[in-house]
């Protein structure tokens, strides 16, 4: 009986240390929304926090990346809605679930569209595991990039700029702060995405336009600049 008490009391104070970092994690440190410092001139900032898991140049729509037995990628297949003319930019962020999950506006401008796309989700699994060891490329074998549900934002400024909010098979909503019409500033909080997720960001591809970032990257949103003009 007393070895019984012995090997119990152990595994009981275990799970209560695990339940504990639960809830810790699932209603403090998941909505934590700490403040940042936006960066001042012509760049372009992180709509999110996490990890750079692709960075490409578009050209004709066509996307270079092969997700699985590669299958051609139409930009299409990702923000779910027609976009802006000409030669652009995708720039893919993974949201772990211990990254903050407020998304922030890239630029200032005024949102021009807001389209959400509804679909059956998979698992964003892969993508974590391939982005904890920092296996390039980071989005092998991620279905869920043109899959699951989305969000996309258009928002217009010097130039167009799109955010796709993307939603892993655990995420409860994708939350929209904005409206068809407001106006925005550069960092202002536009949205979030509860539990783990990915934020891609598409701007124009221009010769005065100059990436600040590459695959493996750690990114913050709002403060992280993502691209110079």
């Amino acid at each position: 009986m007393k070895a019984y008490v012995v090997w119990t009391a152990p595994i009981v104070i275990l799970i209560v240390l695990l339940i504990l970092c639960f809830i810790y994690w699932r209603f403090y440190l998941f909505f934590r929304d700490p403040n940042r410092k936006i960066p001042k001139g012509n760049n372009i900032v992180s709509p999110a926090d996490g990890r750079i898991v692709y960075v490409e140049k578009v050209r004709k729509n066509i996307i270079p990346i092969s997700i699985k037995k590669g299958r051609q990628i139409r930009l299409h297949d990702i923000a779910k809605t027609k976009l802006f003319s000409g030669d652009k930019y995708i720039v893919g962020v993974f949201m772990n679930p211990f990254n903050v999950h407020v998304n922030r506006s890239p630029i200032d401008g005024k949102i021009e569209r807001i389209t959400h796309y509804y679909s059956k989700d998979l698992p964003m699994t892969k993508m974590w595991i391939r982005s904890i060891f920092n296996l390039i490329p980071l989005y092998k074998g991620s279905n869920h990039v043109v899959k699951n549900e989305r969000n996309t934002i258009l928002i217009n400024g010097k130039f167009h700029v799109a955010i796709v909010q993307i939603a892993d098979v655990y995420v409860k909503k994708i939350l929209c702060f904005v409206n068809k019409g407001q106006v925005v500033s550069k960092g202002q909080r536009i949205g979030m995405i509860r539990m783990g997720s990915q934020v891609d960001i598409i701007f124009p591809a221009k010769k005065s336009i100059r990436i600040n970032v590459r695959p493996g990257d750690k990114v913050k949103a709002g403060s992280s600049i993502i691209a110079t003009y």
